[in-house]
C-alpha cells in the first residue's frame, strides 16, 4: 500500500506577491502610518523600505518648502479623512506633490504629479483596518500637455496611455465637480438653516424682554400698595401676616422676572459694565451679610472673611448679584448645622472671592453643565429645590463681562467650592465712575434675591383643630412649601379639620396614621412627587379609597392624564380661587362619605339578615321536631 502523503498547493506569499506588483501601492494604518509599500512605489518616490515603514506618511512625504503654492499635503490629509469617516474609496484630482531627492542624488525636490486612489479595507466587524493609498505617475503627460509634443516618437509611444489618462482625468474631474457642487448645495442649506436659528433666537430673546417689562408693571402695583399697608399701623395682625407673605412672594416673582430679563439684555448685548473706583471688600461684605438672619433661623454657620479695604475697578451692583446668588445656591444646598463661608483676598492674579458650603457638593461631571441656562441637576417631579435655574448662569455672565473666571471645586468644608478671579483694574478704554452704586438700590436687589427663603412658620402637622371641628371630616395637606400648605389648610378651615405634610414621604406616613377623609397634594414635591405618591397610597388597602385631590402647577394634559389613571379622583391648576378649592373638596368628601354610608347600611343590613336567620332558625327546627314525633 502507498504511504505517500497528499499535500495541498504551496500558500503564496502575499507579503511578497505585494511588494513586487507593478503597481504604486502604500498601505496606511487609521492614523496614516505606513506599514507596507510596494517595489514600484519605492522606485518612484526614490525611498527605502526600511526608512518609511512606521512612519506617517505626512512626516516622510511633506510638502516641498520652496512651493509656497504646495497643496499636495492638504489635499491628501482631506481625501483620507473623507475615507476614515466615511469608509468609501475617494479619487482625487491630479496632484502636484514633489517628491525628496536622496543625497546621493544631490538633495532637494523634484517635481512630479501623481494621480492618487484612496480605498478603505475594512475588518470583519465593519472597524477600519487600513487604507490602500495607490498613485500612478502622471509627470510626464502632465508636461506634454503643458510644453506640448516635442518627440513624435515619444508621443506615438504614449498616445494609447494619453487617451486613457485623459479618460480618466476627464471622469475625475466630473466626479470632482459634482463633489463640489453637493458641498456647495450643502453649504448654502446650512446658511439657511443658521439664519433661520438666529431670527427663532431674536424672537426668544425678544420675548422674553417683552413678558419680563409686562411682569413688571403689575408686580410693582402690587409691591407698592402692599408696603403702604404693611408700613400702616392700622392694619390688624392677621392682616399684616397675610401681606406679609404677598410681599414675599411678589419679590420672589419679581426676582424671577428679573433674572428672565437679564438674560435677555445678555443675549441682546444691551447689558454692560458700569465701572465704578470701589471698595470691593464692602460690597462682598455687604452682600454677604443680607444672608446673617437667615444663617441664624436655619442654625447654620456663616464666615465672612474680607480685609477692611479692597480698592478695586468693578461694577458694584453686577458683583453683589454674583455674590448673592452664589451664596443663595449655597444655602439651598447647605443642611442645618451646616457651614458656609465667603471670603475676599487679593492675588497675583486679581481679587478672589470664594464661597464654600458644607453640603453634598458638585459631582464632576455636572461642574460645567451647572452653568448652563436652567439647567438644575436635581429634575423631575420629585426634586429638592426650587428655582429658575438662572442664579449660577448670570452671575458666570457678569464675572465674564468684567474680564473674570468662575470655577467649580471641592471645599474645605465638605462641598462645594466656587472661586471667582475678578481683575482689580478695568480694561483699557472703560468709562469709570467715582461714584459708587446707590446702597438702597444695592440693598434692595439682595431682598429681592433673599425672597425665595423667606417663608412663614414651618407647618405644624400636629397642631390639635380649634375648637367646635370634632366629627367634621379630616383633610390631609401635603404641600412642600409652608406658605401654600398654610393657604390651603387655612381656606379649608371652616368645614374640615386639617392636618399637613412637607414632602411626598412625610404625606404618605401622616396618611397611613391619621386616615384623613381627603387628600390635597402638590405634584413637585422633595423626597417623593405627587404622582408618586398616588401609587403608593393607592397600593395600601387602608387607604387605597381615600379620595385624592392634586395640585399642579403644569399645564401638561398627558401629565394630568397619566395621575387620573394612577388613582387621582381630581386635579386643581395653579394658581386656583379659594372657592375652586372647597367646591372640588366638597365634591369628593360628600362622593365618599356616601359611598361609605352606602357601605355601612349594605353591611347593616347583611348582619340584621343574618341575625334574623339564626333567630327564626331555633323555632322552625323545634316546629319540624315536635312535627316528627306527631
Amino acid at each position: 500500500m502507498s504511504t505517500e502523503r497528499q499535500t495541498g498547493p504551496p500558500v503564496p506569499d502575499f507579503r511578497l506577491l505585494f511588494e513586487s506588483a507593478p503597481g504604486l501601492f502604500l498601505v496606511l494604518t487609521p492614523d496614516l502610518r505606513i506599514v507596507a509599500v510596494s517595489d514600484a512605489y519605492l522606485a518612484a518616490t526614490k525611498t527605502r523600505r526600511s526608512d518609511i515603514l512606521g512612519r506617517g506618511i505626512f512626516d516622510v512625504f511633506p510638502d516641498n518648502p520652496d512651493d509656497p503654492a504646495a497643496s499636495g499635503v492638504r489635499n491628501l490629509r482631506a481625501s483620507l479623512d473623507r475615507v476614515r469617516e466615511a469608509r468609501e474609496p475617494n479619487t482625487m484630482a491630479v496632484q502636484k506633490y514633489d517628491i525628496r531627492r536622496p543625497e546621493s542624488e544631490g538633495g532637494g525636490f523634484e517635481e512630479r504629479y501623481w494621480s492618487p486612489v484612496n480605498l478603505p479595507v475594512c475588518g470583519p466587524n465593519g472597524d477600519l483596518a487600513y487604507i490602500i493609498h495607490r498613485v500612478e505617475d502622471v509627470t510626464e503627460f502632465i508636461r506634454l500637455k503643458e510644453l506640448g509634443s516635442e518627440h513624435q516618437r515619444r508621443s506615438e509611444e504614449l498616445q494609447s496611455r494619453t487617451e486613457r489618462m485623459e479618460a480618466e482625468v476627464y471622469i475625475r474631474a466630473q466626479e470632482v465637480s459634482e463633489a463640489n457642487r453637493q458641498l456647495s448645495k450643502a453649504h448654502t442649506e446650512l446658511e439657511r438653516l443658521y439664519e433661520k436659528t438666529r431670527e427663532l433666537d431674536e424672537l426668544k430673546t425678544q420675548f422674553f424682554a417683552n413678558v419680563s417689562h409686562e411682569l413688571r408693571t403689575p408686580l410693582a402695583l402690587i409691591l407698592g400698595p402692599v408696603e403702604t399697608l404693611l408700613a400702616s399701623a392700622a392694619a390688624p395682625q392677621d392682616v399684616r401676616e397675610q401681606l406679609a407673605v404677598i410681599q414675599r412672594n411678589a419679590r420672589l416673582l419679581l426676582k424671577h422676572v428679573n433674572d428672565l430679563l437679564d438674560v435677555a439684555r445678555l443675549d441682546a448685548g444691551k447689558l454692560a459694565v458700569s465701572y465704578v473706583d470701589g471698595d470691593l471688600a464692602h460690597t462682598v461684605r455687604f452682600a454677604a451679610g443680607h444672608f446673617s438672619s437667615l444663617a441664624r433661623e436655619k442654625h447654620i454657620e456663616l464666615a465672612i472673611d474680607a480685609p477692611e479695604v479692597l480698592a478695586a475697578q468693578f461694577d458694584p451692583e453686577k458683583i453683589q448679584r454674583v455674590v448673592v446668588n452664589l451664596l443663595s445656591n449655597a444655602f439651598k444646598f447647605t443642611p442645618s448645622a451646616g457651614t458656609i463661608r465667603c471670603s475676599l483676598r487679593r492675588s497675583d492674579r486679581g481679587a478672589v472671592i470664594e464661597v464654600a458650603d458644607s453640603g453634598p457638593g458638585i459631582p464632576t461631571k455636572h461642574r460645567e453643565a451647572v452653568f448652563e441656562r436652567f439647567h438644575q441637576i436635581e429634575g423631575g417631579a420629585s426634586r429638592r429645590r426650587g428655582g429658575t435655574g438662572l442664579g449660577l448662569t448670570i452671575a458666570r455672565d457678569f464675572v465674564g463681562m468684567h474680564g473674570g473666571t468662575v470655577s467649580i471645586g471641592d471645599a474645605p468644608e465638605g462641598g462645594a467650592l466656587f472661586t471667582i478671579v475678578l481683575p482689580l483694574r478695568a480694561p483699557d478704554g472703560a468709562v469709570i465712575s467715582p461714584a459708587s452704586a446707590d446702597a438702597a438700590e444695592l440693598a434692595d436687589a439682595a431682598r429681592h434675591a433673599m425672597s425665595e427663603f423667606s417663608a412663614s412658620a414651618a407647618v405644624d402637622a400636629t397642631d390639635p383643630s380649634p375648637a367646635g371641628t370634632t366629627g367634621r371630616p379630616l383633610v390631609l395637606v401635603v404641600e412642600d412649601n409652608p406658605e401654600m400648605n398654610r393657604f390651603v389648610r387655612d381656606s379649608l378651615a371652616s368645614e374640615y379639620r386639617t392636618a399637613g405634610a412637607l414632602d411626598g414621604r412625610e404625606g404618605l406616613r401622616r396618611a397611613l396614621e391619621l386616615r384623613p377623609d381627603l387628600i390635597v397634594s402638590d405634584v413637585m414635591m422633595p423626597e417623593m412627587s405627587g404622582d408618586q405618591l398616588v401609587v403608593e397610597l393607592r397600593s395600601r388597602p387602608e387607604v387605597s379609597t381615600v379620595p385624592i385631590l392634586l395640585l399642579t402647577a403644569k399645564a401638561d394634559d398627558d401629565l394630568r392624564v397619566a395621575m387620573l389613571r394612577a388613582g387621582a379622583n381630581d386635579y386643581l391648576m395653579k394658581p386656583f380661587s379659594v372657592e375652586e378649592l372647597r367646591a372640588r373638596a366638597r365634591n369628593l368628601v360628600t362622593i365618599t362619605t356616601a359611598q361609605l354610608q352606602a357601605e355601612r347600611a349594605t353591611q347593616a343590613k347583611n348582619v340584621f339578615l343574618s341575625r334574623m336567620s339564626h333567630e327564626l332558625r331555633t323555632p322552625l327546627n323545634a316546629i319540624l321536631g315536635f312535627a316528627q314525633l306527631l
